[in-house]
């Protein structure tokens, strides 16, 4: 079968062609290669559009939208007794290739099913990871950090699982939140920056904003984070306080190699180091327990870092069989 010329095509698609016409696109789609590959490309543009514009999927009205030029062609289409076998199964065949590639195709993309098989990785203790996600967000996974992810986001929402600390920079997207749930808490973002604390034996869930908005989902209630602010969350009590931080970079250091610590108790302080350096500790006098730090420490040795400590503290740190232990001198 000869290929038809793109402007007939056109017309039909515009809904100006004769019925002849309609007719002869409609056997040519359905019957021929040619037909099929043209309308296959036709199905690529429509896909990569979405692509483009993922949260506009639904109103989205390319010049070759699968619906609409179904519509069109019926509608010309003028239903007699003495139409030929060709065209009946156009009138079957049409709208099965239409829908049936669409969906596919865009289920190549996007998870429509909610049924995308799910990536586990988990970072080690003195180690550090950095991820790409499939829409370009960016997350930084502190050490002793676990994160589940799909292999394909779902078509309305990116949403991931978190246990431990991560950076995150999101690539923005209205009508696709990116969601960060961390067990009793979730943050859902359009496109910003921000860092989430969320280890598994800490007492507390940490969410700080650099840029953009956030809202923060605790006790069946979601909360708006501006620029500057932390969001603390007391598993314990199930608390929700809200602070104003004078530079909220300072909590993401981590991320260079940095430790801080702003009035850290010692058992937290004790937590930083063992996943820093992979390395345990065990509290001897719990007196020291009383003892809270601050420092900022870039790139250094653990010796160095704990000799630090016993300037600011009357704690004294003793390394017995791959263990620190931690004294009192008081």
């Amino acid at each position: 079968m000869h290929i038809l010329d793109k402007k007939t095509i056109e017309k039909v698609i515009s809904g100006t062609s004769t019925k002849e016409n309609a007719r002869e696109v409609a056997d040519w789609f359905s019957s021929s290669v040619e037909g099929q590959q043209y309308l296959s490309d036709m199905l690529d543009k429509d896909a990569f559009l979405m692509e483009e514009e993922p949260e506009d999927f639904q109103n989205t009205i390319s010049p070759y939208r699968s619906d609409v030029l179904l519509s069109k062609i019926n509608r010309q289409i003028v239903r007699k007794k003495t139409i030929r076998l060709a065209l009946s199964v156009a009138a079957v065949l049409l709208p099965l290739i239409l829908i049936t590639g669409f969906m596919v195709q865009l289920s190549n993309r996007y998870d429509l099913f909610g049924n995308s098989r799910y990536s586990e990785i988990y970072v080690p203790k003195g180690e550090k990871m950095q991820i790409l996600f499939q829409d370009g967000s960016r997350a930084y996974l502190n050490s002793d950090t676990r994160l589940r992810y799909p292999e394909k986001f779902a078509l309305l929402n990116r949403e991931i699982f978190l246990e431990g600390e991560a950076y995150f920079q999101v690539a923005s997207n209205k009508k696709r939140p990116f969601i960060v749930n961390t067990g009793e808490t979730s943050v859902k973002v359009l496109g910003t920056s921000f860092n989430v604390n969320a280890y598994k034996d800490n007492k507390e869930i940490r969410v700080v904003l650099d840029e953009g908005e956030i809202l923060f989902a605790a006790r069946n209630n979601e909360y708006r984070l501006n620029p500057g602010q932390k969001f603390i969350y007391n598993t314990d009590n199930k608390q929700l306080y809200l602070v104003n931080v004078r530079n909220s970079g300072e909590e993401s250091l981590w991320k260079s190699n940095y430790i801080r610590l702003n009035d850290t108790p010692l058992r937290e302080t004790l937590e930083i180091l063992d996943r820093k350096f992979n390395i345990p500790f065990k509290v001897i006098d719990n007196k020291a327990l009383a003892y809270s730090f601050n420092l900022l420490s870039e790139d250094k040795s653990l010796n160095y870092i704990l000799s630090e400590l016993e300037k600011i503290a009357p704690v004294k740190f003793v390394e017995v069989n791959d263990t620190i232990n931690v004294k009192c001198l008081k």
